[in-house]
């Protein structure tokens, strides 16, 4: 078998794996999700801002961390926080960087008065609004060459993502879903209004104050990004086995939220996309940033093989308990990793394929992505990834 037959093959038998376990099929061993980030970095000898705005250095990360940690597949490839474009461009951007701590500072693109006037021409809401905003006085000093510097930085960090797509498949790893690589997981209106559009705090205040102003975002938001979605899962032949999972949604807006905001503002839409996908039997991944808990009964009634929780804060035997019906994923903190012995830790990941996976429904990763130098131990890394590659159910 020549060798690009042999990846293929390796990766689509960690599809298979991926499958059986979130469809709560017997495996023979628990597959292994990598959601180590930028914590990569750190363990190839690198600080933040070299591999961040260099591909070269940030590919020799991700092969460094392939070449030590036999995982089966990752959540990033090495394409988040690269800071080629942005700086291409200029000072004024949200995220920042120093050698050690990558972060985001807070913004609001629109204020609940705006928001209407924002969706009905995002492009020139943001050319008029956000850009100078953003800028200040240097968005008046972006001449041709800068634009053209931009433009070609951004090229060619879309030309690193499909090069990293094909480092992975040297690797013999699948791909997670068919969301763009370039968005990320599937965007609800909710989500977008607390990260980008409104942030934590108006997005805090808005729900008590103006919340006919939001239904009526997130009804149009729908009519635009959620339903042709749907629209598209519903003509499709069902699950797509290029991919361990059909989709990819991440939560987090759910954090800030009472109940009865979450009935009104999220879960309508929520439980539409999901519904569509439990019609064609597909499986969904949630990253449930943060906690999931208090919203369980929401999610009990679709069948197995439709859900996978990827948590967080939440502890995974208590989810498992309350929600029978869910495939969980991860387990593994990043409190164990960086302070327990590769011993306890080893022990730790035992218990979890026992009493988790033994009947399928389980999947090993990292509860948190990993991003700071001191959010693992590379023996204690090493020693789990050895494991789950060795251990029989």
């Amino acid at each position: 078998m020549s060798q690009k037959k042999e990846q293929k093959a390796q990766a689509a038998a960690r599809v298979q794996l991926f499958r059986d376990a979130a469809s709560f099929r017997k495996v023979e061993r628990i597959p292994h999700l990598s959601a180590a980030v930028t914590w990569k970095i750190f363990d190839a000898g690198h600080t933040l801002d070299e591999a961040m705005t260099d591909f070269k250095v940030m590919e020799e990360c991700n092969r460094h961390f392939l070449d030590t940690y036999p995982v089966d597949a990752m959540l990033d490839i090495g394409i988040r926080n690269q800071f080629n474009v942005t700086e291409a461009f200029g000072p004024g951007g949200y995220y920042y960087y120093t050698p050690d701590v990558v972060g985001i500072k807070d913004h609001a693109h629109c204020t609940l008065e705006t928001l209407e006037e924002y969706q009905e021409d995002p492009l020139k809401y943001t050319w008029t609004k956000v850009l100078p905003k953003k800028y200040g006085e240097d968005w008046a000093k972006k001449d041709k060459a800068v634009w053209k510097k931009t433009f070609k930085e951004y090229m060619d960090y879309t030309m690193f993502i499909l090069h990293m797509g094909g480092v992975t498949k040297e690797y013999g790893l699948p791909s997670m879903a068919p969301n763009n690589p370039m968005s990320g997981a599937i965007q609800f209106g909710i989500e977008e209004l607390e990260a980008n559009l409104l942030g934590i705090r108006q997005l805090s205040v808005a729900m008590r104050r103006g919340p006919e102003i939001l239904d009526r975002f997130i009804e149009r938001w729908d009519r635009e990004h959620i339903d042709p979605i749907i629209e598209k899962v519903m003509k499709s032949d069902g699950p797509n086995y290029k991919y361990c999972f059909d989709a990819s949604v991440m939560m987090l807006a759910q954090n800030i939220m009472s109940t009865a905001q979450f009935e009104r503002f999220y879960w309508p839409s929520l439980k539409r996309l999901l519904d569509a996908y439990a019609a064609k039997g597909m499986n969904v991944r949630v990253f449930c940033e943060g906690s999931i808990a208090r919203f369980t009964d929401y999610f009990k009634d679709y069948p197995k093989g439709v859900l996978t929780f990827h948590l967080e804060q939440d502890d995974p035997f208590e989810i498992r308990e309350k929600l029978p019906n869910v495939c969980i994923m991860g387990g593994m903190t990043t409190e164990m990793l960086a302070n327990a012995s590769p011993e306890e830790c080893v022990a730790y990941t035992k218990r979890l394929c026992d009493e988790l996976g033994a009947e399928g429904g389980f999947i090993f990763s990292e509860n948190k992505m990993l991003s700071y130098r001191n959010d693992a131990k590379a023996e204690n890394m090493a020693a789990v990834c050895k494991f789950l590659n060795e251990y029989r159910l």
